[in-house]
């Protein structure tokens, strides 16, 4: 019964072929949920891989009771020299990249920690996850740390950086989107604002009517039955000329009261344009009268805004409809002021957030520093050369001397009186 399973890691294929039997259903594993598939990834061998892939159909991703798949297992430093065309075939037949095992590991863990470069190269360029954590917290940076892989370690820094700076633009298009579904959330929540208000000041207006007092023979209720007529008690504005005080006529009545021109009919009005006259003032006054003080024309450019504050930004601001709150984990939580939770935050820093839908805020002014304090080069430690004579030289004259060359240093020493030092 374990024929299959010793064929396969040692690469015999004839003894692997003959072993594996068509008619049993299943697949044979043992008391830990290895298969002929992982014996043949764990010893690296690419044509028993290639055989029970194609040939038998065993899954690519076909986990271990540990959560081991044939990706994990392949990646190992006694396969140093065929761990990358394993690796290579198993990616083509889609295996998956981020899975992990009981552990928390991935295969770009154990990829960190063997120091394989090429390997971690290829998965990273496959889209494996660089910020990934095991149970213990580790990413496979940690572990090239650990384990000293430094070369590792730079490709991993530079990949995170890469991947940092292309989530961090994804989610500030998101941002972005937001942005314009909160402006229509906004507009529409002030076209209700106004609304309302309109109707609370008709409400008002028909109740300051209602107890309005009326004259003799007026009343609220309107007749569609009698034709408006005017009241007796209105008087026509153009013959109560001392009423005009107290009464505006109409704009129509204005123009009708107002009397017109009369143009000849000899005279006809044709355009005629004047060309302006513009005067340059002189920046300097070059008369040469003593009793006269010369001017100067000081400015600033047009483009040049002077002052302390910053330049109040172009973007909206949305500080009277949104609250922005803490999550607690560094990200933010949207509230509207009707109470409504904004969904889909993307996760950006706070200060970020706050920053792009608050861009009429002005920034704090900078606290002076604590703690700095002047040093004189006394106070600067020294560094103390035992030999035949010893002496006592600054920090940064030891420096200076290892840069400048020997006439200079000679001739210092010999400004200062002190003993020529030898050259490094």
């Amino acid at each position: 019964n374990n024929c299959e399973w010793f064929a396969a890691a040692l690469g015999h294929l004839e003894w692997l072929r003959f072993s594996l039997n068509p008619d049993l259903e299943g697949i044979l594993t043992d008391n830990k949920g290895f298969t002929a598939i992982h014996f043949a990834a764990q010893k690296g061998k690419l044509e028993c891989l290639q055989v029970l892939v194609e040939e038998y159909q065993f899954p690519v991703d076909l986990p271990t009771k540990n959560g081991q798949t044939p990706l994990h297992l392949v990646i190992h430093k006694e396969n140093k020299n065929t761990v990358l065309p394993c690796v290579h075939y198993l990616l083509q037949h889609g295996a998956a990249l981020n899975t992990q095992t009981r552990n928390g590991s991935t295969p770009l863990h154990l990829a960190a920690r063997e120091g394989l470069l090429s390997c971690v190269k290829l998965l990273v360029k496959n889209g494996a996850n660089v910020h990934a954590r095991d149970a213990i917290g580790c990413k496979p940076i940690d572990y090239c740390k650990i384990w000293n892989h430094r070369v590792c370690a730079r490709f991993l820094k530079d990949a995170m950086w890469k991947r940092d700076k292309k989530d961090f633009a994804c989610e500030m298009g998101k941002l972005k989107g937001l942005k314009g579904q909160l402006a229509l959330m906004e507009r529409y929540y002030q076209t209700e604002c106004q609304e309302e208000q309109q109707l609370l000041r008709q409400a008002a207006f028909k109740k300051w009517l209602h107890h309005k007092p009326l004259p003799r023979g007026r009343s609220l209720i309107h007749s569609t039955e009698q034709e408006p007529q005017a009241p007796p008690w209105a008087i026509p504005v153009s013959k109560t000329p001392t009423l005009s005080k107290h009464f505006h006529p109409s704009p129509e009545e204005h123009l009708r009261q107002t009397p017109q021109p009369k143009l000849q009919p000899s005279l006809t009005s044709t355009p005629h344009y004047m060309h302006p006259t513009v005067r340059q003032p002189k920046p300097w006054n070059i008369s040469n009268n003593p009793a006269r003080s010369p001017t100067a024309q000081i400015g600033s450019p047009q483009g040049i805004r002077l002052g302390v504050h910053p330049e109040p930004s172009l973007e909206h601001d949305f500080r009277g409809f949104l609250k922005i709150r803490p999550d607690g984990q560094g990200g933010a939580h949207l509230r509207t002021v009707t109470g409504k939770q904004v969904t889909s935050v993307p996760r950006l820093p706070l200060e970020v957030i706050v920053r792009e839908l608050y861009p009429h805020m002005r920034p704090c002014r900078m606290k002076v520093p604590q703690g700095f304090h002047s040093v004189s080069i006394k106070d600067v430690d020294r560094k103390r050369y035992l030999g035949d004579n010893t002496f006592c030289t600054d920090t940064l004259a030891m420096n200076l001397r290892e840069t400048f060359d020997e006439a200079f240093l000679a001739t210092v020493q010999a400004h200062q009186g002190l003993p020529i030092l030898p050259c490094p």
